[in-house]
């Protein structure tokens, strides 16, 4: 960029100095301008690379710290949804919790192994699923074991879960 600006200040000044100059040093002096429009023009093609290249880098890097915390996150609905799985299976639960932890479940295995998309609103939205399913799961192990307040925990898991989803979705899309 500083280069740019150099290569800018040398063709104002060139260009300052045509008015002054005979007609053979004005052919020469818009030489040597042309010469350093056209490395000029190079240079700003060079820096919008780098800059695209420096954009680029920045992105895979939250990309990449964005998978390992969704998938640190997803650890909390695969685990509620397979223990309310095993749960049910030995008879401690009824089947109606499997409205509730089967989406749960489901959107936890896509937060952790789904493909994360290539843009930052992707990424944005891959979070705000990842953290949105890590307290549906909190809500919804409160529900199984809480007394008391199940009945509140049950709605404020299903909203979490249906939120999740809605994330999910907003990110397919």
């Amino acid at each position: 960029m500083a280069r740019v600006s150099a290569l800018r200040r040398d063709l104002r000044a060139g260009l300052a100095q045509l008015p002054d100059q005979a007609d053979a040093e004005r052919t020469q002096t818009l030489d040597a301008l042309v010469e350093r429009a056209e490395t000029l023009l190079r240079t700003e093609h060079e820096v919008d690379a780098a800059i695209e290249q420096v954009r680029l880098a920045r992105l895979e890097t939250r990309r990449g710290k964005a998978q390992r915390t969704t998938l640190y996150l997803a650890v909390a609905p695969v685990a509620v949804g397979m223990v309310s799985g095993a749960l049910m299976l030995f008879g401690a639960l009824g089947v109606g919790w499997l409205l509730l932890v089967l989406p749960l479940l489901v959107a936890g295995l896509r937060i952790a192994f789904g493909p994360l998309g290539p843009t930052p609103l992707m990424v944005s939205r891959r979070l705000r699923a990842a953290y949105s399913s890590a307290l549906a799961a909190v809500c919804t192990v409160v529900a199984l074991f809480g007394t008391g307040v199940q009945t509140v925990f049950v709605i404020v898991a299903a909203l979490t879960t249906a939120a999740t989803v809605a994330f999910l979705v907003q990110e397919a899309r």
